[in-house]
């Protein structure tokens, strides 16, 4: 859609400048001038671009960082779902974060450097240009799934602001210290032992951004792999695979081993992951299927039709000649008298 808007903008600005030519200038001098109209038109795309993911950048700060209004669900006294001892976090955020950003550019690189030629990326093949530009553009639509998957995920969790499985250990509410079975719907957190930001995080439970962003990457790899590794061999593709799958395996069990989600809040994050993978790999990166232009004798449907005809016609011409040379050749065989077998 970026390049199209691209070139008709140009083109409208070609015959705005042909037009305005009164003084009739030389070729060169509007192609200079057609050539710098598109160049603001780029510049002003790259802005925009820029502008939006700096905006997302922001609202994902905004709301991992609590700085606006939070939902809290409330919680009963004495739950034992959510009376769990903080256990630390077996998978840091700044592991999965780099696991998330190097694993997949890592795993086109070397795919496609050692698999693939540069002659396979061709523009007349319908590809990007070169290897560089297409692993790039499959990353580019890689990074603003998991980007626009985290936005959500962070959105749903401040909207609904249910309570870990720690939350008492980690908040110690006021309201918590002299009640039983009763249900607390506002409460004030009185631990001072941690951050502001990690008691507020306490009621963030659904959905678990571990499993959602682990799964999104094992899906994509995954897919990647089985579209693009060549079978070498019977069993280095699937091994290849599982040892992907079980990212996702250790980011999803831990969070709740850790005490740090519900299991329900797995499994949610599993299928937002889920979504978000196949729609981003489906729709923006084409299930990694380059596109191959096929022949120009070929792309006309009525040139394909006239062709069958014509070969079906071939066929049964040739078929008739065969039926007639069969029936002549009985009748001269009829017509030879018995004594001339004799002799």
């Amino acid at each position: 859609m970026q390049s199209s808007t691209e070139q008709l903008t140009c083109s409208a600005g070609n015959l705005e400048e042909i037009q305005d030519n009164p003084d009739g200038l030389s070729r060169r001098t509007v192609s200079e001038k057609i050539m710098s109209i598109c160049k603001n038109t780029i510049r002003w795309v790259l802005v925009l671009d820029a502008f939006l993911a700096v905006s997302v950048i922001v609202l994902l700060a905004v709301l991992e960082f609590a700085t606006v209004p939070q939902q809290h669900v409330g919680f009963y006294c004495n739950d034992p779902k959510i009376s769990f001892k903080f256990m630390g976090d077996t998978v840091s955020m700044t592991s999965l974060i780099v696991g998330s950003v190097l694993m997949p550019i890592l795993v086109m690189w070397i795919t496609e450097f050692v698999c693939y030629s540069a002659s396979n990326y061709e523009k007349s093949l319908g590809c990007a240009g070169s290897r560089t530009k297409q692993v790039w553009l499959w990353y580019g639509h890689y990074s603003v799934g998991i980007i626009a998957l985290t936005f959500i995920c962070d959105v749903i969790k401040t909207l609904i602001g249910e309570p870990r499985p720690h939350f008492l250990d980690t908040c110690k509410p006021r309201e918590a210290e002299n009640c039983t079975d009763e249900y607390v719907a506002t409460y004030t957190c009185t631990n001072k032992e941690y951050s502001t930001w990690f008691i507020s995080d306490s009621s963030k439970s659904f959905p678990s951004g571990h499993s959602a962003l682990s799964m999104f990457t094992t899906v994509f790899i995954v897919w990647y792999l089985q579209n693009r590794l060549p079978d070498w061999t019977f069993f280095l593709k699937p091994w290849l695979q599982c040892m992907i799958c079980l990212w996702t395996v250790v980011c999803s069990i831990t969070r709740i081993g850790d005490n740090r989600h519900h299991w329900w809040d797995v499994l949610a994050g599993l299928m937002f992951g889920l979504a978000f993978s196949v729609l981003t790999i489906t729709v923006s990166c084409r299930k990694f299927h380059l596109d191959r232009k096929v022949p120009e004798d070929y792309n006309d449907p009525v040139e394909n039709e006239q062709i069958n005809l014509n070969n079906k016609r071939q066929h049964s011409v040739k078929k008739l000649l065969e039926t007639t040379v069969d029936v002549s050749e009985s009748r001269e065989l009829r017509n030879v008298k018995p004594s001339t077998w004799k002799e």
